[in-house]
C-alpha cells in the first residue's frame, strides 16, 4: 500500500488553519445576522443582506494579494529563490495596506451614496447606515489579518495563525452578544468585529518580530520597477481566486435588484439566510480548495502527480461529505437552523424554510467547480480558472434564476443557483477537453502530464526501513545514473537520519527526464538539518531551501 504520511501530514497541519481563516472571512457576517435577527428582527437581517456586497469585498483584497502573493512567494521557495519570495511577500502586504485604506477612506466618505447605491429602502436605510461606520473600519484591520495570517500559516506557524482567528472570532461573538443584549443597536456588531480583529492584528505583530519566520521584508521590493512587475504578477496569479469575491459582489448586488422588485424585503431576509447557510456549508469546501492551492504548487511543480492525485482525491471526499451533510441537517430540521435568528414564529418562516430546502442542493453541485477555480490558479492557469469563476459564480446562476423565475415563479430562484453550477461544469469539461485537443501532453481536468506518469516513481523512508531505502537507490541506479550520484544519494540520506529524530518520513520522488535524473527530496524534520547538509557536501552540488515546512532538496544528474 502506497505511504502518503507526509503529504496527508502536511494537508491535516494546513487544513485548520485555512478552516479557521476561511471562518474568519466569512462567519462575523453570519454571527452578526444571528444576533440581530434575535435582538432587532428582519429586517435587520435584510439590512445585512443589502450590505452583503461590501462585505464580500474583503475576500477580494485578501485573495488577489494574499492569496496570489502566497502561491508565487511558495513557488519561488520551490525554486530555491529566496530573494524572490520575500520580494513577493513584501509586495503583497504593503499593496494589501494601502489598497485597504484607501476603500475604507472611500467608503466613509461617500456611505450616504453607497448605501443608496445598494438598494436601501426606507424600512433599510437607517439600519444600512448605523452598521456601515464599523463595517467600513473592518476593511483595514481584517485585510491585514487575513492575509498576514496566510503567510502565518504557510510558514511553519498554522498553530500560531489559527489562535490569531480564534481570538478575533472569540472576540466578535462575545461582545456581539453584550452589546447587542444591552440595546446598543445595530452599529454595535460591526464594532464587536472591529475590535476583534484589531486585538488580532496587535497579536499578529508577535509574528514580525518572531525570529523564525522564513518571510522576510525586502527593501528591493519597493523599487519602482520591482514593485510595479510583482504586483501585476500577484493580481494575474491571484484574480482567478479574488474573481470569485468580484463576482461574488456583482452577482449579489444584482440579485438583491430583483429580489427587492420581485419578492420585496421578504426576498432579501430569506436569501440572507441562505447564504449563510452556504457561508457554514462552505467553510470546509473553501478551507480545503485553500489548503490545496497550497499544496499544490509544490507537488506539480514537480510533477509528483501520486502524491497530487491522493490529495484532490481525498478533498473530493472530504468536501461532498461534508456538503451532503449539510443538506440533509436542512431537510431533515430547517428550524434548527430558523431558531439562531429566532425566526420559527414570524409569518415568513414557511417561505424561508422552503426556499432553503431548494438552495440547499447548491451545497453539493458547487464543490466541484469550486475547487477547480482554486487548482487552475494553483497551477497557473489564470485564464481557465477566471473563466470557471465568472460562468460558476455570476453569468450562468443570474440567468437561471431570472429564466426558472419566469417559468415557475418563486422556487425558480432558489433552483437555479443549482441549475447554474451545473450549465458551468459541463462548459468547463467541454473547455478542457478543446484545450487537451492542442496540449495534447496533458489529461483529464487536473491537467496531468500524462507521458510522465510512468517516468515517475515515489518512495518513502525512515530510518528504520532499510529495504524501501535499498528499492530508491536501485531504481535510480537502474536508470542510468552513475555510482558517485547514487554515492551522495545515499550520504544525503544518511545525513536527514543521522540529524534528525527517531521517526521521521522523508519522501523521495524519482523523475526520469529524457537530458537528466532528478532526485526530490522532502522531510518534514529539524532546519537546521539543512545547515548539517550543506557542510556534508561541495558547494551547489544541489539545491535545498526550507518549503511550506518542508525541508526540501533537488539533486540532478545530467545523462549526457
Amino acid at each position: 500500500m502506497k505511504n502518503f504520511k507526509i503529504a496527508d501530514s502536511k494537508f491535516k497541519e494546513l487544513l485548520l488553519p485555512t478552516l479557521l481563516i476561511v471562518m474568519a472571512l466569512n462567519i462575523s457576517s453570519v454571527v452578526d445576522s444571528f444576533f440581530l435577527g434575535t435582538f432587532i428582527g428582519k429586517n435587520a437581517v435584510a439590512a445585512i443582506e443589502l450590505l452583503e456586497p461590501m462585505i464580500l469585498l474583503i475576500t477580494v483584497f485578501e485573495w488577489l494579494f494574499g492569496l496570489g502573493g502566497q502561491i508565487l512567494a511558495l513557488n519561488k521557495k520551490a525554486e530555491f529563490d529566496i530573494g524572490g519570495s520575500n520580494r513577493y511577500f513584501t509586495t503583497s502586504m504593503v499593496v494589501s495596506i494601502v489598497a485597504s485604506i484607501l476603500i475604507t477612506l472611500f467608503c466613509l466618505m461617500f456611505m450616504n451614496e453607497i448605501t443608496v447605491f445598494l438598494g436601501a429602502t426606507t424600512t433599510t436605510k437607517p439600519l444600512v447606515m448605523q452598521y456601515s461606520t464599523y463595517l467600513y473600519g473592518c476593511f483595514f484591520v481584517s485585510t491585514v489579518v487575513g492575509i498576514l495570517t496566510q503567510y502565518i500559516r504557510v510558514d511553519g506557524q498554522p498553530n500560531f495563525a489559527s489562535a490569531v482567528i480564534i481570538i478575533a472570532n472569540g472576540i466578535n461573538i462575545v461582545l456581539d452578544y453584550i452589546f447587542l443584549s444591552s440595546g446598543m443597536g445595530m452599529a454595535s456588531a460591526a464594532l464587536a468585529s472591529f475590535i476583534g480583529y484589531s486585538a488580532a492584528l496587535i497579536i499578529c505583530l508577535l509574528y514580525i518580530r518572531s525570529p523564525k519566520r522564513t518571510f522576510r521584508f525586502d527593501r528591493k521590493a519597493l523599487e519602482i520597477k520591482t514593485f510595479i512587475k510583482s504586483t501585476w504578477d500577484m493580481i494575474k496569479v491571484g484574480f482567478p481566486g479574488a474573481s470569485v469575491g468580484v463576482f461574488d459582489v456583482v452577482f449579489v448586488y444584482m440579485i438583491n435588484i430583483f429580489l427587492t422588485a420581485t419578492l420585496g424585503d421578504t426576498g432579501l431576509t430569506t436569501y440572507m439566510v441562505c447564504m449563510d447557510a452556504l457561508v457554514i456549508a462552505s467553510i470546509v469546501d473553501v478551507g480545503v480548495s485553500e489548503t490545496l492551492t497550497s499544496i499544490v504548487p509544490i507537488y506539480y511543480t514537480k510533477h509528483d502527480y501520486v502524491n497530487l492525485n491522493h490529495l484532490l482525491r481525498n478533498s473530493l471526499i472530504i468536501n461532498f461529505t461534508f456538503a451532503i451533510i449539510m443538506m440533509a441537517i436542512l431537510w431533515i430540521w430547517p428550524q434548527g437552523f430558523l431558531s439562531l435568528y429566532n425566526f420559527n414564529q414570524i409569518d415568513i418562516a414557511g417561505f424561508v424554510i422552503n426556499a432553503l430546502k431548494l438552495y440547499s442542493f447548491f451545497f453539493i453541485v458547487s464543490v466541484l467547480p469550486n475547487l477547480l477555480v482554486f487548482y487552475y490558479e494553483a497551477i497557473e492557469r489564470p485564464v481557465l480558472s477566471s473563466a470557471i469563476s465568472i460562468m460558476y459564480t455570476l453569468v450562468m446562476p443570474l440567468i437561471s434564476v431570472i429564466v426558472l423565475y419566469n417559468l415557475i415563479g418563486s422556487n425558480g430562484i432558489w433552483i437555479g443557483f443549482s441549475v447554474g453550477a451545473l450549465i458551468s461544469m459541463v462548459i468547463v469539461v467541454i473547455s478542457v477537453k478543446v484545450i487537451q485537443k492542442r496540449e495534447t501532453k496533458y489529461d483529464g481536468l487536473f491537467f496531468i502530464e500524462k507521458d510522465l506518469v510512468n517516468k515517475t516513481k515515489n518512495f518513502v523512508l525512515t530510518d528504520n526501513n532499510l529495504e524501501e531505502r535499498t528499492d530508491c537507490l536501485n531504481h535510480i541506479k537502474n536508470l542510468g545514473a552513475d555510482e558517485v550520484f547514487c554515492e551522495n544519494t545515499n550520504k544525503i540520506f544518511d545525513v536527514i537520519f543521522d540529524t534528525n529524530e527517531d521517526g521521521t518520513y522523508v519522501e523521495v520522488l524519482v523523475i526520469d527526464y529524457e537530458d537528466n535524473i532528478h532526485v526530490d527530496i522532502k522531510y518534514d524534520g529539524e532546519k537546521e538539518n539543512l545547515e548539517h547538509l550543506k557542510k556534508s557536501f561541495p558547494e551547489n552540488l544541489f539545491k535545498y531551501a526550507e518549503v511550506l515546512g518542508f525541508n526540501t532538496i533537488e539533486y540532478v544528474m545530467d545523462k549526457s
